[in-house]
């Protein structure tokens, strides 16, 4: 197996005191250097925001994200960091998003990386998703494969990717570290060419790591090489310059 010149993670809590992810400075360079060695170059931050426990809005996490880059200078660290969060489905998603509130993937206004609740779909979510579209921004739905209904009914997301929105799915899940049925539902939303990008959503340097590299393996043996690639460097890299986003292509 053949692994891409560097990862880029484009879901990851790694800036500190922000969220649930790392706790302190010292976590953030050790879940940075967890991520060097296991082949990831880059990585976008992804704080939550809105989803009532958090609320980071876009100058918030410029700044914090300055300041990051800055702490691992200092520590001889050389992993790019981009800006990004992670927005919880609020009915006034569409509405913050254009007014700059909520940040979008590096900062670009292309796409944003939207969180649905873990075990059900809220009323109105395809109105919510529709807007965003509207007004020329990409939903990316973050980690669907956990949500329970998801779970249960892919053929709701298969739709909203026919309408033009994108899925985002969680390298442990992908390497079964979530359960047997979530690590098939993975399988089969990929093989279904419905996944655009695969991510760590690491919130810790172990466990929750930012560790891709199982995820990769198993994405070899359901996709190739070259869909590998394509979920865990080359749409990412597309997603940083705010291009659209490349579907697999397995007959």
């Amino acid at each position: 197996m053949v692994e891409p010149a560097g990862f880029i993670d484009c879901h990851n809590h790694l800036l500190a005191g922000m969220d649930d992810g790392a706790h302190d400075t010292a976590m953030t360079v050790t879940m940075a250097q967890v991520a060097i060695e296991s082949g990831t170059t880059g990585i976008m931050v992804t704080p939550h925001h809105l989803s009532g426990s958090y609320r980071n809005p876009r100058k918030a996490i410029l700044n914090a994200v300055a300041h990051c880059r800055l702490e691992l200078e200092r520590a001889g660290i050389a992993l790019a960091l981009y800006p990004g969060s992670e927005l919880h489905l609020v009915d006034d998603l569409a509405s913050r998003i254009t007014q700059g509130d909520a940040m979008t993937c590096n900062d670009l206004g292309h796409h944003a990386l939207v969180e649905l609740p873990t075990h059900f779909v809220p009323n109105g979510t395809e109105q919510i998703l529709e807007r965003i579209l509207y007004d020329g921004c990409t939903p990316i739905i973050a980690h669907p494969e956990r949500n329970s209904y998801l779970c249960a009914h892919p053929e709701r997301l298969l739709d909203w990717v026919s309408w033009g929105c994108c899925l985002q799915l969680t390298g442990q899940s992908i390497a079964g570290d979530f359960g047997p049925r979530i690590q098939k539902v993975c399988g089969s939303l990929c093989t279904s060419n419905a996944v655009h990008l695969v991510a760590s959503d690491a919130h810790r340097p172990r466990g929750r790591s930012p560790n891709l590299r199982p995820a990769y393996a198993m994405l070899s043996r359901w996709l190739g090489e070259a869909g590998a690639i394509l979920l865990t460097q080359q749409n990412p890299a597309r997603l940083l310059r705010g291009e659209s986003l490349a579907a697999l292509s397995l007959p």
